[in-house]
């Protein structure tokens, strides 16, 4: 069987255009080097990082210039998706060219990943609109013969968080319709929650994963933060589809 494929998942890091600016009194660019520094020093080093959303927290140019110049020269393509914090139209634009992909799909070996915007203008929560759903199922059609790992930025299942839960995925029936008509989906992994899950759904794997900042406190029915640090997630996609994962909290 040949090596895992190993995914590198960083989520929200919550970018400004100025290195100094803090959101809830963090510096979040101190926050991303120090999680990159850590997940790339690794000695089992990724094929691609995943960036699930939250790139930049103040939608601007220079936030995601920053994001491009503190990943792009990792030696790995990086596919990102945006969150409900980003502009996605800016971020296409910078984050286009490689190494970096701006949603759709990509195939490594006998896996397919799949990068869906669940961005809703003004609007806290997440949709998945007609034509990104369309794409998830000829792409899903298309690959039939790969296993099958989705991501996007808003959670499809309940967090047991009163508030998070107000701002989840809206139409995570119509996601799942689509999911559930394709055997060889074998993960969903997603950020905006800023904590970490891992839980089965008619055998596929569903994750969230902390952020690169500061963390939410799980099954708080008010916003409240954690106490936990900074950190990211390793998949290790398997021949077999199976997938082997971890979090890893920035010491």
């Amino acid at each position: 069987m040949p090596p895992p494929l190993r995914i590198l998942q960083i989520t929200d890091p919550h970018l400004h255009q100025h290195r100094e600016a803090r959101m809830r009194g963090v510096n979040t660019d101190d926050t991303l080097v120090a999680t990159l520094n850590q997940a790339m020093a690794d000695p089992q080093r990724p094929a691609a990082i995943l960036a699930t959303g939250d790139l930049v927290q103040d939608e601007t140019r220079g936030g995601y210039e920053r994001f491009r110049a503190l990943t792009g020269n990792l030696g790995v393509p990086v596919y990102c998706l945006p969150g409900n914090h980003d502009a996605p139209d800016l971020m296409r634009e910078v984050l286009s060219e490689p190494p970096f992909q701006f949603c759709g799909a990509a195939r490594h070996g006998d896996w397919t990943l799949v990068m869906l915007s669940s961005f809703a203008s003004n609007d806290a929560g997440g949709v998945l609109a007609e034509q990104e759903l369309e794409f998830l199922e000829r792409t899903l059609a298309s690959r039939a013969s790969d296993h099958c790992l989705i991501a996007l930025h808003h959670q499809p299942v309940a967090m047991g968080s009163r508030w998070l839960d107000g701002v989840a995925l809206r139409n995570a029936d119509e996601f799942f319709r689509v999911c559930d008509r394709h055997a060889h989906v074998r993960g969903i992994v997603w950020g905006h929650v800023h904590q970490a899950s891992d839980r089965e759904r008619r055998g596929v794997r569903l994750m969230s994963t902390p952020s690169t900042c500061s963390q939410f406190k799980p099954e708080s029915d008010h916003f409240a933060l954690d106490t936990r640090p900074p950190g990211y997630r390793w998949l290790d996609l398997n021949g077999d589809g199976s997938i082997s994962t971890s979090v890893v909290w920035v010491a």
